[in-house]
């Protein structure tokens, strides 16, 4: 297998038109967007999935949560199941097991706490999960992997989903078979990363295996992996590589790339780097958001990660992310981005970061 960017990009920088992409359907479920957002271990809470939705995702979804806890009520997993009042699109929750009666019933109580899609984790590649049987490890069985989505199919009114990659490795990919045997028990959509289990989030995704998955099955079919450019987004889904895309890394820190993707989708043409002041107003906002929504002791703590990957951009960034590893206090907190906001963008501009857990 030779990975490709498959980069549709045409000579000269031409652009295509400016035309709004019709977004797909979940079902009855209409998506507003065909750019969506990867569900993330330890990134997409409520507060994170609220500025999301803002900057125009097609639809959101919870943090990976185990189906055991749920069905046995264990409070961190179900926690991880709110769905407040506010987003502008739809909002899943995605679940990683084995078991179809588990699934089925985990199904069924995010379903019943507010969730309008069920999206099943057959792709996380992490040791502790594939040796339970379940993300990546669960989907080399084709078969099994159909009963257990087809008990969560029967199990709720809602949408089913999955998130799957092309294979264990690049002697086994079975991302084509496994995804019509979904569609089959009734999976509404899926979703494919462009890597093998064993090539982790090594290399480039291959855009080309993830076209073929779109040519073996009639419903809607995403993209994932290495989803930075905003032009190559919307050149593969106007070729037919795929009827949207997940972003999930490539955003981290910046928010607005949601923004870029789904105005050019809409036929905005163009949309620019966010201004430096304003992406660190908008990492304020999400700040905020947390500390209102954990307290300010869990936000403080939480939102270390956030001030990093935002001010990884500007002058003085290793001296910055020093004191903020220490960050303890809203107080501190303010400062921290006050003294990024003077320090400035530096001449390289926006830092992206990796992120490498909990992503299938």
């Amino acid at each position: 297998m030779a990975p490709t960017m498959l980069d549709l990009r045409p000579p000269g920088g031409a652009t295509h038109a400016a035309t709004a992409t019709r977004a797909p359907h979940l079902g009855d479920l209409q998506l507003r967007s065909p750019v969506v957002v990867a569900p993330m271990a330890g990134i997409t809470d409520v507060p994170f999935r609220q500025i999301a939705s803002e900057m125009g995702a097609g639809l959101v979804c919870t943090e990976m949560v185990a189906a055991e806890a749920v069905v046995r009520s264990v409070d961190a997993s179900l926690r991880l199941l709110q769905f407040p009042d506010g987003p502008l699109c739809p909002v899943g929750a995605q679940l990683v097991g084995c078991d179809p009666a588990a699934m089925a019933g985990a199904a069924q109580v995010a379903v019943d706490r507010g969730a309008q899609f069920v999206d099943v984790n057959l792709g996380c590649p992490v040791r502790k999960v594939v040796g339970l049987g379940s993300g990546a490890a669960l989907a080399r069985d084709v078969t099994r992997t159909a009963r257990v989505l087809e008990a969560i199919v029967a199990a709720v009114p809602t949408p089913v989903t999955a998130k799957m990659r092309l294979g264990w490795d690049d002697r086994s990919i079975n991302a084509p078979e496994l995804a019509r045997a979904l569609q089959d028990v009734g999976v509404r959509a899926v979703t494919v990363h462009g890597r093998t289990r064993c090539q982790g989030y090594a290399g480039m995704a291959d855009w080309a295996e993830i076209a073929r998955v779109k040519e073996a099955v009639d419903i809607p079919v995403f993209g994932s992996g290495d989803v930075l450019d905003p032009y190559l987004v919307e050149a593969r889904i106007r070729s037919g590589c795929v009827d949207g895309v997940i972003v999930a890394r490539g955003m981290l820190g910046n928010f607005w790339l949601l923004r870029q993707m789904t105005g050019r989708l809409a036929g905005e043409g163009d949309i620019a780097e966010q201004a430096f002041g304003d992406r660190m107003a908008l990492t304020r906002r999400h700040l905020l958001a947390l500390l209102d929504h954990y307290g300010e002791r869990r936000a403080v703590k939480l939102g270390r990660k956030y001030i990093s990957w935002a001010i990884r951009g500007c002058n003085g960034a290793a001296r910055l992310r020093a004191a903020v590893q220490e960050m303890d206090s809203r107080e501190r907190l303010e400062e921290l981005l006050g003294a990024a906001l003077a320090a400035g963008e530096r001449p390289e501009g926006l830092y992206r970061p990796i992120f490498t857990s909990g992503e299938g």
